[in-house]
């Protein structure tokens, strides 16, 4: 299958890459990205030849969320109902993710914010490089999190309010420090090191990593990831309806994303 939104390569043997391609937007997720990506994913899921997956982006970041303009994710009129159905499927989306058998590992650079720190929350490894930067600045007027990017589970309560909060972002080390990501790495090393981990993984019998996947994993499951996932998806459809959140999106259509996005967060820089 050919992609408009990703490439999809075997860099090495038994390892599968797939690379955000829309640089141009820093990855923003639009909906044909996200088509793209559950079927990059089911194609990786059947090859009995691949082992483990590794996600990047091309460009100046990983993602940046998303896809904000009138276009894309969030550009229309919507009933609670509709909108609430449509968070239930994009969290079946990253559960998803999740479940897959096979292990995967997000190589973060650059932005990784909003949706994009969903993607990567519900992979099973992260490396980062020194200038990775992990946040939900879109927090501070249009919603929560659908996932909540599985961050009470990977970094606690408390941090996790810390961050939602105020909408600001963790540096690479502080993700590093919290057990957001595993390893860091300079930028110049990101591709090399990820890559020499994903080759040591696939060192090991695929039946077997399946095995250590999901007896991880079902840790989470029975402390109800699952369930806790969906309900923080129906908290985002309910501030969707919010005079604050209806406010930004009319703001967005009528001034522009960017003039939108300078107003909102610009404040938030800090001097």
């Amino acid at each position: 299958m050919s992609y408009d939104t990703l490439v999809y390569e075997q860099p090495e043997e038994r390892i599968i890459r797939i690379t955000l391609n829309r640089p141009e937007k820093l990855n923003a997720m639009s909906p044909r990205l996200l088509g793209e990506l559950d079927a990059a994913l089911t194609a990786f899921e059947r090859d009995p030849d691949a082992s483990v997956l590794v996600l990047r982006g091309a460009g100046r970041a990983f993602s940046a969320g998303y896809d904000l303009t009138p276009s894309g994710e969030g550009g229309g009129r919507f009933t609670i109902t509709e909108d609430r159905w449509a968070m239930r499927k994009l969290v079946e989306r990253w559960q998803r993710l999740w479940n897959l058998p096979k292990p995967t590992i997000a190589q973060v650079h650059g932005y990784c914010l909003a949706g994009a720190t969903e993607l990567a929350g519900h992979c099973d490894i992260v490396f980062a490089a020194e200038d990775a930067e992990f946040g939900h600045p879109a927090g501070r007027t249009l919603g929560v999190i659908p996932t909540l990017s599985m961050w009470p589970y990977l970094i606690g309560m408390r941090r996790t309010k810390e961050f939602l909060f105020t909408g600001d972002s963790m540096t690479a080390a502080q993700a590093l420090e919290y057990g957001l990501v595993n390893r860091v790495y300079p930028r110049e090393r990101l591709d090399e090191e990820t890559l020499a981990y994903a080759r040591r993984v696939a060192m090991v019998p695929v039946d077997m990593l399946t095995l250590h996947k999901a007896a991880t994993n079902r840790f989470f499951e029975l402390m109800g990831v699952y369930a806790a996932e969906q309900s923080a998806s129906e908290f985002d459809a309910i501030a969707h309806q919010t005079a604050t959140a209806k406010a930004e999106m009319r703001k967005m259509r009528e001034r522009g994303l960017k003039q939108a996005l300078d107003e909102r967060d610009g404040s938030f820089r800090k001097k």
